[in-house]
């Protein structure tokens, strides 16, 4: 298959899962994911500019091998657990150091950013999205929910050991969007 019909296939992919996305109505939940869904409108609207995919959408995506993921949490937090195959990216990264670390690695594909619920991802999003379109890329898209949304919808993570029911939840107050509080942890550090 060649870049450009693969490019097209991710596209119509993409759109398709934007419009499965609008079109569902929220999921039965729980407290954390219900109070979750609330945050994740208020940052879709705080950045417009960073389009979000859903995890059901990431899951479709991850099929094709066209894009890159990345964790965009603070290092204690990726150590606890993270989304299987995702490198590590520093939130306050310069777009500069950004390109340069990951424009090869993103060449003719999607880079999907997530952090706990969005607010870190969407904001680098946002500022690395042109200049990945311009170096090849397809730009950058925001988790919805981040490995919150994951984590609540009993999808898989990984850790330090393989796989992992655990995760960081930034801070007590955060941890209130998390449905299995169970398993939250913060690292060796606590």
């Amino acid at each position: 298959m060649s870049i450009t019909n693969s490019r097209l296939g991710l596209r119509c992919l993409l759109a398709a899962v934007a419009g499965i996305a609008a079109a569902a109505p929220a999921p039965a939940s729980a407290a954390g994911q219900s109070s979750l869904l609330e945050l994740e409108n208020k940052v879709a609207r705080d950045y417009p500019a960073a389009p979000s995919l859903l995890p059901e959408g990431l899951e479709l995506v991850s099929r094709t091998g066209e894009l890159l993921l990345l964790d965009v949490r603070d290092r204690a937090e990726y150590d606890v657990s993270h989304l299987p195959g995702a490198v590590h990216v520093d939130p306050d990264i310069a777009t500069a150091e950004f390109m340069r670390r990951f424009a090869a690695d993103a060449n003719g594909k999607l880079v999907v950013l997530y952090c706990s619920v969005g607010v870190r991802s969407s904001r680098l999003a946002s500022r690395v999205d042109q200049s990945l379109k311009v170096a090849g890329g397809l730009g950058a898209v925001n988790l919805r929910g981040g490995i919150f949304a994951w984590h609540n919808t009993g999808r898989t993570l990984g850790g330090p050991e393989g796989k992992d029911q655990r995760v960081h939840p930034y801070s007590k107050h955060w941890s209130q969007y998390l449905d299995f509080d169970n398993y939250t942890s913060y690292g060796s550090s606590r």
